[in-house]
């Protein structure tokens, strides 16, 4: 395995264990806040994890698994694919399933999506990995 593959794959593992944090410590801020409707922390821990689950997935399928393709481009777009489906059954589920607070589900759905985007980059440029 090359050595960029080992360095990214560390990224990963540190921006994946750093958001997760934050997404634990939002969540307890929230339910022990003095909010006594479960459904707002609720809805936003879904929100977080509808993306963060996928792109979990998606990271482990293109960094952690050691398949040969051809063509890395298509594996990318495969990933991806996976990642936009699953992310969709998630969503799906999680509306016909619980009752949720769209404003809050949303909020904790675009910070985790800036999160997944930002945090390989500062991990990289402060971490120095």
């Amino acid at each position: 395995m090359s050595a960029v593959i080992k360095k990214t794959q560390k990224r990963y593992k540190i921006s994946l264990l750093i958001e997760f944090f934050i997404f634990m410590f939002s969540f307890v801020l929230l339910s022990i806040g003095g909010m006594s409707d479960h459904e707002v922390y609720l809805s936003f821990l879904f929100g977080a994890l509808s993306v963060f689950i996928p792109y979990c997935l998606f990271v482990y399928l293109m960094f952690f698994t050691n398949k040969k393709y051809k063509n890395n481009l298509k594996m990318f777009y495969s990933g991806e694919l996976i990642k936009f489906i699953l992310t969709i059954i998630l969503i799906v589920f999680i509306f016909k399933t619980f009752k949720v607070d769209f404003k809050v589900f949303f909020v904790g759905y675009l910070i985790s999506i800036v999160l997944n985007n930002l945090l390989p980059f500062m991990v990289n440029k402060y971490l120095k990995i």
